[in-house]
């Protein structure tokens, strides 16, 4: 994971990342689950602040400051509340346990190695309660390597609050041996007479993670399907087309704690 990317990028981040398709998702999950919610990896709030909107508790982990501090003044400003903790996804100990436990916006796999993401899975199933789930959302690599080609674009051409114009430029690249793609991001700021008076630039990882080595993984440490979709409308999973994989996951019976 990259603290540093984020750190740079936290300020313009909600400029770039408004979308909004996974919040009836998770707000349908919280109704037929129920409330306590850890939202980890929650950024800056994009399903935060709703979820707490609807009514539910929600504790928002994320190991970027910058990021949070966002998340807080969002919460602040609107007159809502949640439990903010700044920690490691793999380390994290916040001495309880939840009814649900979510990584939105298929954020997992930016623990690249394979190291990471069992230490992540055992803190996730250290603090969930047994009768609780867990909810994994990943892209099907099978669909979203077609993306990774190398190629420079252009994905956000948007106009800021203060009337600047944000670009976003995109490029990505795999790694065949390894399936890690890397993300070279590019972010230019013009004035409203279409002079640039910003240029930044910031790399990222994530792993396209495949289905077989994640329910490897999750099995491991100790957590068994209860469903899996391929969509955030609940559709089932189908391999050459499914857009995403979102797991909800329980504890396995006598599986202890680690």
């Amino acid at each position: 994971m990259s603290q540093a990317h984020y750190a740079r990028i936290a300020a313009l981040y909600d400029a770039f990342v408004n979308t909004d398709f996974d919040i009836e998702f998770f707000t349908s999950q919280a109704h037929e689950q129920g409330d306590e919610i850890l939202e980890l990896m929650a950024g800056t709030g994009r399903l935060t602040i709703p979820i707490v909107r609807a009514g539910f508790r929600v504790t928002a982990l994320d190991f970027s400051a910058e990021m949070l501090q966002i998340l807080q003044h969002k919460l602040e400003a609107q007159g809502l509340s949640a439990e903010l903790h700044q920690a490691d996804i793999r380390s994290f100990s916040l001495g309880k346990q939840y009814k649900q436990i979510w990584i939105p916006f298929h954020a997992f796999p930016e623990l690249i190695s394979e190291a990471d993401q069992t230490k992540a899975l055992e803190r996730i199933h250290a603090h969930l309660l047994d009768e609780g789930v867990f909810i994994c959302t990943l892209h099907n690599p099978i669909v979203r390597e077609k993306s990774v080609d190398g190629q420079m674009r252009l994905v956000v051409n948007r106009e800021l609050a203060s009337g600047n114009k944000l670009l976003v430029w995109l490029l990505q690249t795999r790694h065949s041996e390894t399936n890690i793609v890397e993300v070279h991001e590019f972010f230019e700021e013009y004035n409203a007479h279409g002079v640039m008076i910003s240029k930044q630039y910031s790399p990222l990882q994530f792993h396209l993670l495949s289905k077989p080595a994640f329910e490897r993984l999750f099995t491991q440490a100790g957590f068994e399907v209860l469903k899996i979709y391929g969509n955030y409308d609940h559709s089932a999973f189908d391999e050459e087309q499914s857009q995403f994989l979102l797991w909800v996951l329980k504890k396995h019976p006598g599986k202890p704690d680690n």
